[in-house]
């Protein structure tokens, strides 16, 4: 078994995992305690997949992302880099299910974007995107694409303001004109109408380098 403080490249699988022939995990990830990870399923490098998570076939993980405890990620869900699944959110992939009809033709597409946080027990529902750097609050259940950005609140959610790639409120309206500076990235974040765009500063922490060993931005 690898121990996980060691400094080697090979993704790390505890004894408890089951990751199955077929499915592909990249450099630096680790997978913890009873997960699963089904055939056809493509797991990126520096990822971390938490107690009890499940990535079924068909479904992509990115660079970079965290799985929190008890997580699935089903067929036609796909997760960009940098993507925080906090524990017991939950995807779905039929709008209409039943248990007497199967419905496996018709799953429809979920994309979250790079930099999204999906907070603990929220529900994300299929044929959506969640645009870059969405923030969707614990407990809130996103039933349409959300914006770039957009801290989502709710059930269904509704966006309330703007979250930064570090993970702060970012003092603009919802609409306008307006800029806003993030003191710790240096990433410059402007207001165009309804849209805010980020322009990265020095450090850009969303930037993925494959092959490398993640070492993630701490806070003190």
């Amino acid at each position: 078994m690898t121990k996980p403080h060691e400094e080697v490249s090979a993704p790390f699988v505890h004894p408890t995992a089951v990751v199955e022939e077929g499915a592909k995990v990249g450099r630096y990830t680790k997978i913890w305690y009873f997960s699963h990870v089904a055939p056809g399923a493509v797991i990126g490098e520096n990822c971390s997949l938490g107690q009890n998570t499940y990535v079924e076939w068909n479904a992509i993980v990115g660079n970079a992302c965290r799985l929190g405890n008890s997580v699935s990620i089903f067929s036609h869900v796909e997760l960009e880099d940098f993507v925080f699944c906090a524990p017991y959110m939950v995807f779905t992939h039929i709008s209409f299910p039943r248990a007497a009809i199967n419905r496996h033709a018709a799953f429809k597409k979920t994309l979250v974007k790079t930099g999204t946080t999906l907070g603990a027990n929220s529900t994300v529902v299929p044929d959506i995107t969640c645009g870059v750097g969405t923030f969707l609050a614990a407990g809130a259940t996103l039933t349409k694409s959300s914006k770039d950005w957009s801290m989502m609140v709710g059930t269904p959610a509704r966006q309330v303001g703007w979250v930064s790639a570090f993970g702060e409120k970012i003092d603009l309206p919802l609409s306008g004109q307006g800029e806003w500076r993030c003191e710790h990235t240096g990433d410059l974040y402007v207001l165009r109408g309804a849209q805010l765009v980020r322009q990265p500063g020095p450090r850009d922490i969303l930037r993925y380098v494959a092959g490398e060993r993640l070492e993630r931005m701490e806070v003190r």
